[in-house]
């Protein structure tokens, strides 16, 4: 009896392994990986900034999606169907968003050497500021003890 059981399991799981799946169709106009990689890191950054401050995106009623992808020439329909095509063949997908997360790293980098470089800035003003506000002060207190 164990022994049926068995071989009913393995037709079983032979028949479910001889299903088709069905891949995504090729879109009529192809987005080079480039593009998709350019669209995607956009839409990365605004994702961002949308969760930062989503009141602005909300008052002026900006829909960052559609004008990224007017930006880029291409309409919702192309991306859509590109994204899914690539998404059915994962090594290309995994290599765009490699490509995304890299780009939005060595963005990252750029803004904190920037941020890093205006703070320094900042702190001598604030420091010449200070210096010239100490100036100021013994002038006065040179020019009161000169009358």
């Amino acid at each position: 009896m164990k022994n049926k059981t068995f071989i009913y399991l393995i037709a079983f799981i032979a028949f479910l392994s001889c299903q088709t799946v069905t891949r995504a169709p090729e879109p009529k106009i192809i987005l080079r990986e480039e593009e998709m990689i350019d669209i995607l890191t956009d839409i990365a950054f605004v994702k961002a900034a949308k969760t930062i401050d989503r009141k602005v995106f909300e008052e002026k009623n900006i829909n960052s999606e559609a004008m990224i992808l007017k930006k880029h020439g291409v309409d919702s329909i192309v991306f859509a169907e590109n994204n899914i095509w690539y998404a059915d063949q994962l090594e290309k997908y995994e290599k765009i968003f490699n490509k995304v997360k890299s780009n939005l790293d060595e963005q990252k980098d750029k803004y904190e050497k920037l941020k890093k470089r205006e703070d320094s800035i900042k702190k001598i003003k604030d420091t010449l500021k200070e210096k010239d506000t100490l100036q100021t002060k013994d002038s006065l207190k040179t020019d009161t003890i000169k009358e």
